[in-house]
C-alpha cells in the first residue's frame, strides 16, 4: 500500500461495516441455521455456493426474491419478518464515539462511505441510526456510495473508479479505510492511500482533534 503524507489527504472514505457499525455475521448465520434446522456450516457452504449475498449486495436481488431463495435454501417457509430480522441481527451499534469523530472530520474533510451493503439492511440501520441520534444518518456523510445501487461491489476496481469519478476526487488526496484487508489492497491499486482497521482496533485511534494523526 502507498505511503502517504496526511497533509495531502482531503476526502475520507470510510467503509461502514466493521469501521464504523458493529456488525457479527455469525450472528445472522446461525439465526438462519436455527430457523432452517440444519447446523451452520453445512448451511455456510449452501449460501456460498448460491452468492446470495452477493447477488443481493449488488442488487442483482430484489427484496423478494432474496426472501424466496433464503426459505428455498432452508427448505422452509417464512414471512418477510422472519427472514429481515434474522438477516438484520448482525447489524450491531454505531458507537457515538464514531458519529462524534464523523461530524468532527467533515469540518476538515469530505465525507464519502462506501459499503458493499443490501437494502434490507439499510433501511434496518438507517431507521436504527435515527432512532438512537435523532437526525439521518446521510448527514455525516458528503456521498453515500453503496453496492446494491451502483452494481458491483468492493474489491472490484470498478467500485473505487466509481467513486472517484461521481465525486470528482484525485486518488491522491483520498484516503480510504476498510476491515478488509483485499479491500485496502484494491483500492490502493488505483492510487487510493489506504487503512486496514485490524480486529483489535477502533477507528477513531488514527484522529485526532478533527484531523488524521501523522502516525500511528
Amino acid at each position: 500500500m502507498p505511503e502517504f503524507q496526511t497533509s495531502n489527504i482531503q476526502n475520507i472514505i470510510f467503509d461502514l461495516g466493521g469501521v464504523l457499525l458493529n456488525i457479527n455475521p455469525l450472528l445472522s448465520l446461525n439465526e438462519f441455521a436455527r430457523l432452517g434446522e440444519t447446523d451452520p456450516v453445512t448451511l455456510r457452504n449452501m449460501l456460498a455456493n448460491e452468492r446470495i449475498f452477493e447477488k443481493f449486495d449488488t442488487g442483482n436481488l430484489s427484496p423478494e426474491q432474496f426472501r424466496s431463495k433464503l426459505c428455498r435454501i432452508l427448505n422452509h417457509k417464512f414471512n418477510n419478518a422472519e427472514i429481515d430480522n434474522a438477516w438484520n441481527i448482525l447489524l450491531l451499534e454505531f458507537p457515538l464515539p464514531r458519529v462524534q469523530l464523523l461530524q468532527q472530520l467533515r469540518k476538515n474533510y469530505r465525507i464519502f462511505l462506501l459499503s458493499n451493503t443490501n437494502i434490507i439492511h439499510y433501511w434496518y440501520y438507517t431507521a436504527e441510526f435515527f432512532k438512537n441520534n435523532g437526525f439521518p444518518m446521510t448527514e455525516l456523510f458528503d456521498a453515500l456510495f453503496l453496492s446494491y445501487e451502483i452494481g458491483i461491489h468492493k474489491p472490484d476496481a470498478g467500485i473505487y473508479l466509481h467513486v472517484l469519478k461521481t465525486a470528482e476526487l484525485k486518488p491522491s488526496e483520498c484516503v480510504f479505510i476498510d476491515d478488509s484487508l483485499q479491500n485496502v489492497e484494491a483500492a490502493a491499486l488505483q492510487g487510493i492511500a489506504a487503512i486496514h482497521i485490524a480486529e483489535n482496533q477502533d477507528v477513531t485511534q488514527y484522529f485526532e482533534n478533527g484531523y488524521l494523526k501523522t502516525n500511528w
